[in-house]
């Protein structure tokens, strides 16, 4: 059970190259059967799980972003949003799939993780409490057998900012890639629709 990690800047080209590493996932894992089409009825393994939220949007720009990016996923993977628990939902997913036929075939696609950070971490005073959730959510992670493709976007490039929340945000999101890029068995950082492997 794979288990690859994603980074890299906003519109680097990291969700297409995410998407794509899930669907290379699956096919290898069932090629031996000689199955590799993706159509309505083998798309069960392949679960994109999405953690905007659109109704945290206001602008008409983000929200038409989300609808492009859900409509090319909906055609091939099956997707989740909206959702409470990250944990809760990916063993919802793994429930599911010990159900299938083809459930050793399983890929699970969290796009993005930077996203998930936002939601545990809604100010200043709740770091330590976010920083334990980013721990506790790797530690499970990296325990499930599943295969799990994870994307985050790379914020250390860039100037460090004057707002206290933001500096520490930066600081989270790297900590947290840190961990999800040494539990997985890749990692790649995406320039310019460039894959780089890191490992």
């Amino acid at each position: 059970m794979a288990k690859i990690f994603i980074t890299g800047g906003i519109s680097s080209g990291k969700s297409s190259f995410a998407e794509e590493t899930a669907i290379s996932l699956y096919k290898s894992s069932i090629a031996a059967g000689g199955r590799q089409d993706l159509t309505e009825k083998s798309r069960g393994p392949l679960h994109f799980i999405a953690t905007a939220r659109q109704r945290k949007y206001e602008d008409e720009e983000m929200a038409l972003k989300i609808k492009k990016h859900k409509d090319k996923r909906d055609k091939i993977f099956i997707v989740h949003e909206n959702f409470e628990d990250l944990s809760a939902e990916i063993d919802g997913i793994r429930k599911f799939l010990s159900s299938e036929p083809a459930a050793a075939s399983g890929v699970i696609l969290i796009d993005s993780m930077t996203l998930w950070l936002s939601s545990v971490f809604p100010d200043v005073a709740g770091y330590d409490s976010a920083l334990e959730s980013v721990i506790k959510f790797s530690e499970y992670l990296s325990k499930i057998e599943c295969s799990v493709v994870t994307v985050a976007d790379s914020l250390g490039f860039n100037m460090v900012p004057v707002d206290a929340y933001v500096r520490k945000f930066i600081e989270l999101n790297g900590l947290m890639e840190q961990e999800l890029s040494a539990l997985s068995d890749k990692a790649y950082c995406v320039i310019a629709g460039n894959p780089v492997a890191l490992k």
